[in-house]
């Protein structure tokens, strides 16, 4: 009899360990995600299966008002969600889950009185568990775990289900950030492309290779970006005026070794041959290291004050 035992407890761990593996190739999948909602339901669908419930959802939580309002299923055909959506915005212990950032099990949804009767038979919802989204302060929503009987809830199925709404909530918030971090391109975007300069990003050793240079180079110079971008030699020492190419060498080289910022003036032959003054003013970029890795600078076109000069 203690030979049984002892088989059954190793094949439980066993088994256990299996759901472990699979929750760290879940994890690994949804770093590769880019889609929020596929990302959710590969998260929901895993859970289901895991943990062997009848259901596995996601709902959401608006930040301001702190109420539920999407929720990813698992199944092929979640026809539960948009009811399950209402019934969620009533339960006492899916606002407790929130309120209080912890987990909160039911043995059976009929002890919740404020989730309408008919609706929870329909929906087949007996035990159900219900585990916080957190990141940091912010609570992004629930991971609701459902099944079609009275369930009682062991210490490693909640420990299991805790894991994948971890999981959901890495993959959460990198989605928002990925959006913020998408928004704040456009927005620097839109800002370099309208001021009257150049923006500009290059090697640090001589020929200064360019990595990214704003569209207004075609209107103060004739050269498409791409033709500075896609050439392997450096395009701006085409065109420095000869006279200037030692000077600005020198300058950079010392400020790379000094300071790590330079302003320079001096000539840029255009497309037709004019001659063009600009006023250059660049700072290093460094790597975590502290290894200088790029210069980022603005051109600004002084032709017409160099003329009043003189």
């Amino acid at each position: 009899m203690q030979n049984v035992t002892g088989r059954s407890h190793l094949e439980d761990l066993h088994r256990y360990n299996e759901k472990l593996e699979r929750l760290c190739r879940l994890t690994a999948d949804v770093a590769r995600l880019g889609n929020e909602r596929a990302t959710l339901k590969k998260i929901v669908d895993t859970a289901a299966d895991l943990i062997a419930v009848q259901g596995a959802h996601i709902a959401l939580v608006d930040r301001d008002e702190q109420q539920l309002y999407g929720v990813i299923s698992s199944g092929r055909h979640p026809r539960d969600a948009p009811r399950l959506k209402t019934q969620l915005s009533r339960s006492a212990a899916a606002q407790k889950a929130l309120k209080t950032r912890r987990p909160v099990a039911i043995k059976n949804a009929e002890d919740d009185r404020r989730v309408n009767r008919r609706a929870r038979d329909l929906m087949g919802i007996r035990g159900v568990a219900y585990l916080p989204l957190l990141s940091g302060k912010e609570s992004f929503g629930l991971l609701i775990l459902v099944t079609r009987r009275p369930h009682s809830w062991t210490s490693r199925e909640l420990d299991l289900a805790k894991h994948f709404a971890d999981v959901a909530s890495v993959a959460l918030e990198n989605s928002r950030l990925m959006t913020q971090l998408a928004e704040t391109e456009v927005r620097f975007r839109s800002l370099v492309e309208h001021i009257p300069a150049i923006v500009y990003l290059c090697e640090v050793e001589p020929p200064f290779r360019t990595h990214y240079i704003s569209p207004q180079v075609k209107s103060m110079l004739g050269y498409p970006p791409q033709e500075w971008m896609s050439d392997p030699n450096g395009f701006i020492m085409k065109i420095v005026h000869p006279e200037d190419v030692g000077g600005l060498i020198d300058l950079t080289a010392e400020a790379a070794r000094t300071r790590g910022f330079a302003t320079a003036e001096y000539r840029l032959l255009d497309r037709q041959g004019e001659v063009r003054w600009f006023r250059d003013e660049c700072a290093l970029v460094r790597d975590p290291s502290g290894t200088p890795i790029a210069w980022h600078g603005v051109l600004v076109e002084i032709t017409g004050m160099k003329k009043m000069q003189h």
